[in-house]
């Protein structure tokens, strides 16, 4: 290169404003530009590349400027790391929380201020990134000075440079000690109401076990035409209570997100009928025509939960029933179009009744939601069963919509409920014939020994009675420990045990005759309608579960599995 003083006088300028041009960029001036002069020559190109390289550094440190605006703001930890895990940068908030200045956290590795078992998380953190930029730990927490920080959930993301390639990792660390906490005390709120009603069901169920019980023994000692009809109205009232129990536990189940379904294979022309023929003589009773229709073209087995089904049926078609004075209800069933190897079935339930006032329609599958206050004077009703429909409903990917008056079918007045629900299709279409089961002629083969332990008197004389009935030798025992006494000295084919006893419960009888190398079938005797109860019998060493209230069917057909019958 030639001296300065050698330089030709028209490139001298040229090359004190490409100085200049350094200078200021040099000095952060990164508005600063230089228009070429147009000659495209090396110094034009020199010129050009500067240029770049002051819109490069302007919008880098416009970023950063940004990025520095948005994490000063965050009122959450922060801290800005390199790519191996040490932290480079922090905002003010984690600066109090860790009560330290800048210098005790820079530069330091992550992993120092983390719980010793949580350092391995790093690792996770690691691999996550690599694989999708983004890692969230729910729960992590800090150690720093010997203290251990409440717990927080933390994001780890990747920030990318110009050639979209990570150069820093971001960490935002949110306290969710107050969410945590008052998620503890949602779910003990939960706990502590789900064992109330548990234990209210239980307390409920126990005497009407016992009245609901004799009423059934009653109409075997032959009463008169106007007794029967006294008994009916009895046990009708304790059937209503029953449900009442049953609608509170699944509002309970489903809030507490516990209400399951079963998937079993189940004949669905067999169950509609067969649950829906007594509403027939209900509604001929008051004077009302009720017609079943159920399409052909409905797969005759079906996978579901065919109680759960027969719930929904049974709530819309007793509504229907309760509040028609007069006219007709049209049950009907239609097959709509489904994917492969699923059927979406369309029920529609139609009465000419009071019907529901329109400003009603929209509310009325709210919880303890009726049309009006007059509704629960003049019929009853706890405003659930709705609700619990919508929610059964909706678990078998349908759904429930109601018009009133129903003029697109046809009716001037009253009520239509329209339902729908997926439910799969079994392999086998093979319908397998129906096992009658006849009350008179309920007997055991031969008088088997029966021992039932339950510590509620009417309760023993109720279950006594009934197995005697059946035929049954049968001992009682008002507790586990004479049970226990009772198992050495005989030998018994078969034993009910209640679940709620005082001293010594059902669960722990059980699981002490299996200790004792007992291997009598054990049937759980239970008012608590939970599914956790069932499991809870089977795992303490129950052979099957019989809810109370129980009927002659019930026990006989309990015991059917475990005797000779």
């Amino acid at each position: 290169m030639l001296p300065k003083h050698e330089i030709p006088d028209h490139l001298k300028g040229r090359i004190d404003d490409i100085i200049q041009l350094v200078y200021e960029i040099a000095n952060g001036n990164f508005e600063y530009r230089l228009p070429r002069y147009g000659f495209n020559d090396e110094l034009d190109g020199l010129v050009g590349g500067i240029n770049m390289l002051g819109e490069e550094l302007k919008s880098s440190m416009v970023s950063k400027n940004y990025l520095e605006s948005i994490y000063k703001g965050v009122v959450d930890i922060l801290f800005i790391l390199d790519v191996n895990f040490r932290i480079e940068e922090v905002n003010e908030i984690t600066l109090e929380k860790f009560k330290c200045d800048e210098s005790a956290l820079l530069k330091r590795p992550l992993a120092e201020l983390l719980n010793e078992n949580e350092q391995i998380l790093l690792e996770r953190v690691r691999a996550e990134l690599g694989d999708k930029n983004i890692c969230r730990i729910n729960e992590l927490h800090f150690s720093f000075n010997g203290e251990l920080s409440k717990p927080h959930s933390a994001t780890f993301s990747y920030l990318l440079n110009s050639q979209n390639q990570p150069s820093n990792i971001l960490l935002i660390a949110k306290d969710v000690s107050v969410f945590k906490e008052a998620r503890e005390r949602a779910e003990a709120s939960n706990e502590a109401k789900t064992r109330f009603l548990a234990n209210m069901s239980h307390e409920i169920r126990t005497p009407l076990s016992a009245i609901l019980g004799f009423i059934d023994l009653m109409f075997e000692t032959s009463p008169t035409e106007e007794q029967q009809n006294f008994l009916r109205l009895i046990k009708a009232s304790g059937e209503d209570l029953s449900k009442l129990i049953n609608n509170i536990l699944d509002i309970n189940k489903i809030e507490a997100g516990k209400l399951t379904l079963e998937q079993i294979e189940f004949q669905f022309e067999e169950i509609m009928k067969s649950n829906l023929n007594p509403y027939r003589y209900l509604a001929r009773e008051k004077g009302i025509d009720l017609s079943i229709t159920i399409d052909p073209a409905i797969p005759k087995v079906l996978i579901g939960d065919p109680q759960k089904i027969n719930q929904v049926v049974r709530n819309l078609v007793s509504n229907a029933v309760k509040f028609t004075v007069a006219g007709n209800i049209n049950v009907n069933f239609t097959s709509l179009p489904a994917r492969p190897g699923y059927a979406i079935i369309q029920g529609d339930i139609i009465d000419s009744g009071i019907g529901i006032p329109s400003n009603k329609l929209n509310v009325i599958f709210d919880s303890f939601t009726q049309a009006d206050d007059s509704t629960s004077r003049n019929y009853g009703g706890s405003g659930l069963g709705l609700t619990i429909c919508r929610y059964l409903l909706n678990s078998m990917e349908g759904d429930i919509r109601v018009e009133s008056p129903p003029v697109s079918f046809g009716f001037e007045k009253g009520t239509a409920f329209t339902f729908n629900m997926e439910l799969q299709v079994a392999d086998s279409q093979i319908v397998k014939p129906r096992e009658e089961v006849q009350t008179m002629k309920l007997k055991f083969s031969r008088q088997y020994h029966i021992l039932v332990v339950d510590d509620n008197d009417l309760n023993l004389k109720l279950a006594k009675r009934v197995l005697e009935n059946l035929g049954a030798k049968v001992l009682v025992a008002d507790g586990g420990q004479s049970a226990l006494d009772l198992i050495n000295i005989h030998d018994f084919d078969l034993v009910f045990i209640d679940i709620h006893m005082p001293e010594m419960d059902g669960y722990e009888l059980a699981v002490r005759i299996r200790k004792m190398q007992y291997n009598m079938p054990l049937i759980a005797l239970s008012a608590d309608a939970y599914e956790e109860a069932v499991l809870k019998s089977l795992q303490s060493g129950m052979n099957a579960h019989v809810k109370k209230p129980f009927t002659k069917e019930e026990i006989f057909v309990a015991s059917k599995g475990f005797l000779e019958l």
